[in-house]
């Protein structure tokens, strides 16, 4: 054969053409798992939710990311592809509410049909691996025309695409979510859950729900914000970027790595988010800088240590747990250290507590409030002047080495 024409069908048979879909399926269990197959090969997934920076992503090992919808979906589809990473491509459900019920016919029939011309659209592009079929749209689980009419969709999602699995991602499992899927939703491929603090439950509470079918851990993090411990106006505690780092390679050892009818993970989120706080989730922060979380990450995708990793951070210490005063002042403090002894630098803020945690949108990085942050003493130490407005802030801290790597910490304070 001739060389060029060699090399070229060598790069068609890595790197199938669109129009040629992947053909992913599931191995037959029970016993020893039932692991996804992905052109005749196991596939355990190494991923994260997201889609910026895939070419970042791609580089720590991950092979696959996933997204909540649609919207840009080709062009992360090609990038994905480019890079060798596949997509858990998310279609976006409506959640019961008073403009859409699942009690009702017709917007049953307006949801499957929009549903299927997206499958239809995108179903065979070979990066695709999976469509997730709605994200924590069930509720507590106990609506048996939502799960009916889910699988309804798997069916009529897998008529149009035989190729790939179908499944739903639920806000956390419970007996009537388990049930509910049990009863109705024979179609289901496996089950993604969204878990944070509870992850180290999940490997003895599945059986106990009932669930003996695969799961795919769809979100997971550090302990969310309604899980951990709270000043007394309801602010919560954020884990520092090093205590964040430390759970996730706790989790991934001990509940993801074991496999079995784990089928794998995304960790939540690859970007940046403002949500529970500037730095609560995001594994990258704003201006672009990984965390210690990306580090554990990385290692368990590729098997090997990062060449130079972020700072260590102790805690935030002396920020006020009562309400204080406008005009006020606290000295606040931080240790951190490098691994590699790169040099450190240290930036603070003062930023309006997020009044919604979410708000269904992406919201932009909050400005600091001017006049809180005096001229530290010494980079781990800093003199803040509370604002003048009552009301509810947070005090942040990020220490970057130099490298693209930062360390975070956080405490909340209240202004009366």
């Amino acid at each position: 054969m001739n060389p060029i024409f060699a090399a070229a069908f060598l790069c068609l048979l890595i790197n199938p053409l669109p129009g040629a879909p992947v053909r992913v399926s599931l191995k037959p269990g029970p016993g020893e798992g039932r692991s996804l197959i992905r052109d005749g090969k196991p596939y355990f997934v190494k991923g994260a939710g997201g889609t910026t920076r895939l070419a970042d992503l791609a580089a720590r090992g991950a092979n696959s990311l996933r997204t909540w919808s649609t919207e840009d979906l080709g062009r992360i589809l090609d990038e994905a592809a480019s890079l060798h990473l596949t997509v858990s491509a998310g279609i976006w459900l409506e959640p019961e509410c008073d403009w859409f019920s699942y009690r009702k016919p017709e917007d049953c029939a307006k949801q499957a049909e929009r549903v299927l011309n997206e499958v239809l659209k995108f179903r065979n592009h070979p990066a695709l691996l999976a469509w997730g079929l709605g994200n924590e749209a069930e509720g507590d689980g106990a609506n048996a025309d939502f799960w009916k009419q889910l699988d309804r969709l798997a069916v009529r999602a897998k008529e149009a695409d035989p190729e790939h699995p179908v499944f739903t991602a639920v806000a956390g499992m419970n007996r009537a979510k388990a049930q509910g899927m049990n009863e109705h939703t024979p179609h289901l491929d496996f089950v993604g859950i969204n878990t944070y603090g509870g992850i180290f439950s999940l490997r003895k509470s599945l059986p106990e729900m009932g669930w003996t079918r695969p799961w795919l851990l769809t979100e997971w993090g550090p302990q969310g914000f309604w899980e951990r411990p709270k000043r007394p106006w309801g602010a919560a505690l954020e884990q520092t970027g090093t205590e964040k780092a430390g759970m996730m390679d706790r989790a991934y050892k001990e509940v993801i790595a074991p496999g079995g009818d784990c089928l794998g993970s995304y960790a939540f989120i690859w970007g940046w988010k403002l949500e529970g706080s500037a730095t609560w989730f995001s594994l990258l922060t704003d201006t672009g800088e990984t965390t210690a979380s990306v580090d554990v990450l990385g290692r368990h995708w590729s098997g090997s240590p990062p060449v130079n990793t972020a700072p260590d951070t102790g805690d935030l210490q002396n920020v006020p747990a009562a309400e204080i005063v406008p005009r006020a002042t606290f000295t606040a403090t931080l240790s951190a250290r490098d691994a590699e002894n790169d040099p450190l630098t240290w930036r603070w803020a003062v930023l309006p507590e997020p009044g919604n945690h979410d708000a269904g949108r992406p919201q932009p990085m909050p400005a600091a409030v001017p006049g809180t942050v005096g001229s530290p003493a010494s980079p781990e130490k800093v003199t803040v002047t509370a604002p003048e407005q009552p009301g509810y802030y947070r005090l942040h801290v990020w220490i970057t080495d130099g490298k693209g790597h930062t360390g975070t910490a956080s405490a909340p304070f209240a202004v009366k």
